[in-house]
């Protein structure tokens, strides 16, 4: 049978040192068995290969966090509502802050982004 999980980890030369036998408390699973499946027995399995994970992750997109891709028909806007939200988290932090000349800074270009 053909297993693209199997055949796509592979294709990353990142998980021999991983083939010991440490098992998830919960479910009984190995981090190998994920290698072999692409899936975890159960949401333990995070927790308990927590390392291998984010080295995998860091191996296969460049970072721990995925943030995703932007379909081209929606780009503009999704872009311009990324940007204005972190116009506003931004904005917050000044306010609580009590840093009011960057607030005000902020806030202009918040509603010339709103239009």
């Amino acid at each position: 049978m053909y297993d693209l999980f199997s055949d796509f980890f592979d294709s990353f030369d990142i998980f021999p040192v991983y083939h010991e036998e440490k098992r998830c408390p919960n479910c009984g699973k190995s981090f190998y068995d994920f290698e072999k499946t692409g899936k975890f027995g159960c949401g333990e399995c995070y927790k308990t290969f927590e390392e291998p994970i984010r080295q995998t992750l860091r191996q296969i997109q460049s970072a721990e966090e995925h943030i995703g891709k932007i379909s081209s028909k929606k780009s503009a806007g999704l872009i311009k509502k990324r940007k204005l939200d972190d116009l506003k988290q931004k904005l917050s932090k000044a306010v609580s802050e009590e840093n009011y000349e960057l607030a005000a800074k902020l806030h202009k270009e918040i509603k010339e982004m709103e239009g």
